[in-house]
């Protein structure tokens, strides 16, 4: 019996030694996990951890991002992160999710217009990257057209909406003649370095520091290389080489050294007074709906008053978009007195369902002098404090010639668009880009930089460095005209006129303002009534194929309808948190 127990005894020890082999913790062993490198030869991760032990894990390669990413999930939760899967390098690790992850979810789940589409995405660990996250919970269409984006530099965001950002102060495209890839400049901005070195609309920058331009096929469309993008609207010196069309022929014809700067870009660029007959025509050529630069459109319709101007001719050919503001405030120059005297409702704001009712609710309850905050609507007729009154320089016109195309977008549309509802709008030049939707810049806690998801006293300190630079440009509303009608279906806006610039060929193109213009030619045709300025194609030109432009940055292709006039406070954004809980 003794042997017996000892046997048991014997036996019960050695399950206890199994056991205790069995379950014990291999990362216990090791150490804690100090550093992991990723190596895109063989998808994996080399993990280090504090015992000076390595270990190799096998990475999943992301190639729907732009660069590939990898990443691997390790069994306590630890992601292991690497934001280019084609470059060797240090990795990151991540244990909890990221802060500028969670701020994407937490903005986008309250006020972009599909939020009830995000609210089931929350982000996790493996969200490592903001950018990706942020892309990969947008609604399908919004992400088609690519009109919302995410900034790890809101100040450069805000420049470049107020139209100081750095760059060379040109607009350009790009062709190809002849199996070469040319930028072809379509306007410069006085006083801005590309003004300076003395480049003009229609000059072809054919060399960057000495190289050709050079292309990459995607898909079935040929885009412009990053890396010659990354040059032609970058932040360093470039050295051009420009050539000019003579007697149907391309010529060098200068070599410059270029600098971007931060110098404004004043939108409006031209402006002149045409007499046809007994008709006295104004011309606006408009780039950007720059609400800093509301003083510069007062000063042209000011002009255009003392003269007496019969009939205006309005260009938004380039015009790819701006602020709310300035979209109201150039249309109470334009539209009858009346109109904006009586301060008519202009614009309608179609939001999601939380913020709608909110916004709708609190504006019955709210005292007189506060409804403002929460209506939807927006008004002719009003103007910033820093503004003169448009009622001074307007033009009591009922109708107007707008010259808009496919690179015209958000805040022209909804000129044109908004504009019919109180006079004749005589639409010439194409299809219009279709951008009838407008957004807000969301920052995480600093109201002057836009709307607000925190209220900063929430926030660590080490948490507001996190996401002091962040924000979004969600899509966050439909507009539509007065009467709650939007252009939606077809998502266009098409013309009266319909024409291509220079019928369709760059070569034909004429300097902005000459009446040989195809687009300014038939306006003052159809004002006039006289044909020699109706423009008339030519029997044979020169073909050139037009190329693709590939959009490094979305929103320098076509800026949403800015909602600059937000006026709600950081108390109505925090009651607006706590009603989608």
């Amino acid at each position: 019996m003794k042997k017996l127990v000892a046997l048991f005894s014997i036996l019960a020890t050695l399950m206890i030694v199994v056991s205790s082999c069995e379950t014990k913790d291999p990362i216990v062993e090791k150490g804690t996990l100090q550093s992991a490198t990723y190596n895109p030869a063989t998808k994996s991760f080399t993990l280090t951890y504090s015992s000076g032990q390595t270990e190799t894990v096998n990475a999943v390669v992301d190639d729907k991002t732009d660069p590939p990413t990898a990443t691997a999930t390790l069994k306590d939760g630890t992601v292991i992160y690497a934001g280019d899967a084609t470059v060797a390098g240090a990795a990151t690790i991540a244990k909890e999710i990221n802060i500028v992850s969670q701020f994407v979810y937490d903005g986008m789940s309250l006020y972009y217009f599909w939020a009830d589409e995000v609210k089931n995405k929350k982000p996790t660990v493996a969200d490592v990257n903001p950018e990706n996250y942020f892309y990969k919970i947008l609604n399908s269409t919004d992400t088609q057209h690519g009109w919302s984006w995410i900034t790890d530099d809101v100040n450069a965001l805000l420049a470049d909406f107020s139209g100081k950002s750095l760059s060379f102060g040109y607009n350009i495209g790009f062709i190809i003649i002849n199996n070469v890839v040319y930028a072809y400049i379509k306007y410069v901005y006085d006083n801005t370095p590309a003004a300076k070195a003395g480049l003009k609309r229609l000059d072809l920058i054919g060399k960057l520091n000495g190289q050709l331009i050079s292309t990459e096929q995607r898909g079935a469309y040929t885009y412009v290389s990053d890396k010659d993008m990354n040059l032609l609207y970058g932040n360093s010196t470039v050295n051009f080489s420009i050539y000019k069309f003579l007697d149907n022929n391309i010529i060098l014809d200068k070599e410059v050294s270029i600098t971007p700067d931060e110098s404004d870009k004043d939108p409006v660029l031209y402006e002149n007074i045409y007499t046809v007959g007994d008709k006295k025509v104004g011309y606006l050529f408009y780039t950007n709906f720059y609400d800093n630069f509301n003083y510069r459109l007062f000063e042209a319709f000011n002009k255009f008053k003392q003269a007496g101007i019969t009939d205006l001719i309005l260009d938004l050919r380039y015009n790819t978009g701006g602020s709310v503001s300035s979209a109201i405030y150039l249309s109470s120059l334009i539209a009858p007195r009346t109109a904006v005297e009586n301060k008519s409702p202009f614009i309608v704001m179609d939001y999601n369902n939380l913020l709608n009712t909110s916004f709708d609710k609190w504006y019955d309850e709210a005292a007189p002098a506060d409804k403002y905050k929460y209506d939807r609507k927006d008004y002719l007729g009003t103007y910033s404090s820093n503004d003169k009154n448009p009622l001074d320089a307007n033009l009591n016109l009922d109708k107007v010639y707008i010259i808009a195309t496919g690179n015209s977008y958000s805040a022209s549309e909804l000129v044109t668009h908004c504009l019919k509802s109180f006079m004749n709008v005589v639409h010439i030049g194409s299809n219009t880009g279709g951008k009838y939707t407008a957004s807000w810049t969301i920052h995480a806690y600093d109201k002057e930089l836009g709307a607000t998801v925190y209220d900063t006293n929430d926030l660590k300190t080490d948490e507001k460095t996190k996401l002091k630079k962040w924000a979004m440009q969600p899509i966050v509303a439909m507009y539509a005209n007065k009467d709650s009608k939007s252009f939606n279906i077809p998502g266009y806006l098409s013309p009266d006129y319909n024409l291509e610039e220079g019928f369709g060929y760059i070569d034909r193109w004429t300097q902005l303002g000459d009446t040989k213009d195809v687009f300014l030619g038939q306006a003052l045709y159809l004002i006039s009534g006289n044909v020699s300025y109706l423009p008339v194609e030519p029997s044979s030109t020169r073909s050139i194929q037009t190329i693709r432009k590939e959009i490094v940055n979305r929103h320098d292709e076509a800026k949403p309808v800015i909602i600059d006039n937000i006026k709600l406070t950081a108390d109505d954004f925090q009651k607006l948190i706590l009603l989608r809980k």
